[in-house]
């Protein structure tokens, strides 16, 4: 596909059309003028989507299976400006088969409780396997598929005597059969029975074992190929030893039942293993049924490496889609500059570890020689996976106009970088499956800067009290990138005071005053380009709290004028005045998971006046990474409840709940002394605060 020519290509050409003729000066000067400001606007207006699912976007599907994709640069009115190549590498692709693609988006497999899950074993990559006797031939094992085969008048036919082969019958010497589904699935019916005429060889003693994705594996020797699983031990005796993995569904030996129909209630199972127990004639299998019914409740979709051609940098995210109560969406997503995200070694002939392809590692492993090859992760050219995405942060705001991209969230991966890939975990119940119709990627093919690097000091801190920090970013800045006259840093709470912003040592911050927000603080200069402002540090200067271990102090970079595009900056080695190159604050492990209770006012006077009619209770909560329930109670001096106050969620954070001197039913309460407790409730238990407040009128 030829590249397009970007519209201030065009409006360039046009200025240069044409000479001004006498007495119309003015007229072609206004011209030129209004080309000039067109142009700036069409070189600063850069924003590219990569659309996947819905009714507009690249299939899902086609992303496992095609070589190329396509993504869209919009025009500010939200119109394709051109569309472009994606490439796609297929070597990193981790799709589950269990995903349903319909509608052209992607949720979890329906299992139909009609369909005999044993005769799509091939479609979920799944397997019949026996453990067998030594003599036992390649063309024997493919015996072991007539019992799998929707015929009922082929059979697999164990003989307790082994004898001369029987004209016209499937014989085989089987220990037992175990069958790998391919996935996890809900499974509630287990089946198996002879052939019509041959109803006196059904088996009368037998054992069915299950299990799930959550069992360990046993090492079998000379069994090298991952994905079986086997009795440990095999012999005729009831008090077997099993594969500790194994949970014994049935053991059954007064089996009258010439047709065994297992039914039970729905569990998720992976494995399925039969095996005959003190067999003293011969038995057959004609088919070995499996059937459920339901959403599988754990299954995934994970994205070949997208390859947009060059470095871009990522802006945001956003997706279509439900989480019904019950169930749960994991998305994250990581980014590099190299085609793949391993790397590949192999002890070369003098001993020492050299790097080689993909396809060399394979040839080794093909020929047995694992210790001779090593594969780690290229941590230098790809990003680790990012923490997974708030599902409502980034769903798309139908209400909003889709080209302002006014909703969705941060994408948390860093750029500007050529290749990305993402994965979907979905984790359901049976009843109702989460799903995601569509998913878009906002990126500027012009990034702000080649690269920013930011690093925050202390990054440790002692106590959870308020502390100052110092914020430095410096960017890389080349001929081409956009430039940025913001910074953006997520604080998780709201910042206390900023005390300083100097840009290349001037201080400015009486010119820019910062915006601070509940959750984070922006900060404004003039605008940094290449390649005067190259390497020019901004330094900024601001009191804060941290309550949770480890919180990054993720920032931005962007051009006012597009503030939809953001460049994120990268922990690094910004100042050599402090030592740490990291974003990350560390606090004290443990202790109390709430604190920092305060009130707006100790004495309170709910009289409607407009004037200290309620109270501001205040607090803190600690080292929590998961939604908590939080509760104020207030209490009479005799212990009587008179009012809670809920908070449907928290994480770690400052706080404030508001109480108006109003008991549960609404009336004031009397003047005098109250008790309040803020309680924070976790799987650990409840963990509380108590004070007093005065009310008086």
């Amino acid at each position: 596909m030829p590249a397009p020519v970007p519209p201030y290509a065009l409006l360039a050409c046009r200025i240069e059309l044409g000479a001004p003729r006498q007495g119309d000066g003015i007229i072609m000067q206004r011209l030129v003028c209004t080309m000039v400001c067109i142009c700036i606007a069409g070189s600063a207006w850069a924003r590219s989507e990569f659309r996947l699912g819905g009714t507009d976007g690249n299939a899902w599907q086609g992303l496992l299976t095609d070589t190329e994709a396509v993504y869209v640069v919009v025009d500010p009115d939200g119109a394709i400006r051109s569309t472009l190549p994606v490439g796609i590498s297929t070597e990193e692709v981790g799709v589950d088969t269990m995903i349903d693609y319909a509608n052209n988006g992607i949720r979890p497999v329906w299992i139909d409780p009609t369909h005999n899950l044993s005769l799509s074993l091939t479609e979920r990559k799944g397997h019949l396997n026996s453990s067998i006797s030594a003599s036992y031939t390649r063309e024997e094992a493919k015996q072991l598929q007539v019992i799998i085969d929707g015929d009922p008048e082929t059979a697999l036919l164990k003989r307790v005597e082994l004898s001369p082969r029987l004209q016209g019958l499937n014989i085989g010497y089987v220990k037992n059969l175990v069958i790998n589904l391919g996935a996890e699935l809900p499974i509630n019916r287990i089946r198996f029975y002879p052939r019509t005429g041959f109803e006196d060889n059904y088996l009368q003693w037998y054992e069915v074992g299950v299990a799930d994705d959550s069992a360990p594996f046993v090492s079998v020797p000379g069994e090298r190929r991952p994905g079986k699983r086997w009795y440990r031990d095999i012999n005729k005796t009831l008090t077997a030893t099993n594969d500790p993995g194994l949970e014994i569904l049935e053991r059954n030996t007064e089996n009258l039942d010439i047709d065994v129909d297992l039914r039970f209630p729905t569990r998720d199972l992976h494995w399925i293993a039969v095996r005959s127990v003190n067999a003293e004639r011969d038995w057959e299998i004609a088919e070995l049924e499996v059937y459920g019914e339901g959403f599988v409740t754990r299954t995934s979709y994970t994205s070949p490496i997208l390859d947009f051609g060059k470095p871009v940098a990522w802006s945001k995210i956003r997706w279509e889609g439900s989480n019904p109560p019950g169930t749960e969406v994991i998305l994250r997503t990581r980014t590099g500059n190299a085609p793949e995200p391993n790397l590949y070694w192999r002890t070369g002939t003098s001993g020492e570890a050299e790097l080689v392809t993909r396809d060399e590692y394979w040839q080794v492993i093909g020929a047995g020689l694992f210790s001779q090859v090593r594969q780690v992760y290229d941590r230098k050219n790809w990003s680790a996976w990012s923490p997974p995405y708030d599902f409502s942060a980034g769903m798309r705001d139908t209400g909003q106009p889709a080209d302002d991209w006014v909703d969705g969230t941060v994408l948390q991966s860093p750029s500007p970088t050529r290749y990305l890939q993402f994965q979907v975990l979905f984790r359901g119940n049976r009843e109702v499956a989460p799903n995601i119709a569509n998913l878009s990627l906002l990126f500027a093919e012009q990034p702000a800067a080649h690269e920013v690097v930011g690093e925050i000091w202390p990054s440790e801190i002692d106590v959870f009290e308020p502390e100052t920090f110092t914020y430095v970013i410096r960017p890389q800045l080349q001929a081409g990138d956009k430039g940025f006259d913001r910074l953006e840093i997520f604080t998780h709470s709201r910042v206390l005071s900023v005390k300083s912003l100097v840009v290349d040592g001037v201080e400015v911050i009486d010119l820019f005053p910062p915006d601070i927000r509940e959750d984070r603080v922006i900060f404004s200069f003039e605008m940094m380009q290449a390649p005067q402002d190259n390497e020019k540090r901004i330094e900024v200067v601001f009191e804060a709290k941290v309550l949770r271990f480890g919180t990054e102090f993720t920032g931005w970079v962007y051009d006012s004028s597009e503030p939809a595009l953001k460049q994120q900056v990268k922990p690094g080695n910004a100042t050599y005045r402090f030592g740490g190159d990291v974003l990350s604050v560390r606090t004290p492990m443990g202790g109390d998971l709430i604190g920092g209770v305060t009130l707006s006012s100790r004495l309170f006077t709910p009289n409607g006046d407009g004037i200290n009619d309620e109270v501001d209770i205040r607090y803190d909560v600690r080292n929590v990474e998961e939604l908590t329930q939080v509760q104020v109670r207030v209490y009479d001096l005799a212990g009587a409840l008179i009012h809670s106050i809920g908070e449907g969620g928290a994480l770690s954070g400052s706080f404030e709940l508001t109480w108006d001197g109003r008991d549960a039913q609404g009336q004031l309460v009397r003047p005098g002394l109250y008790m309040y407790q803020v309680d924070l409730l976790t799987d650990g238990g409840r963990k509380s605060e108590i004070g007093v407040v005065s009310v008086a009128y």
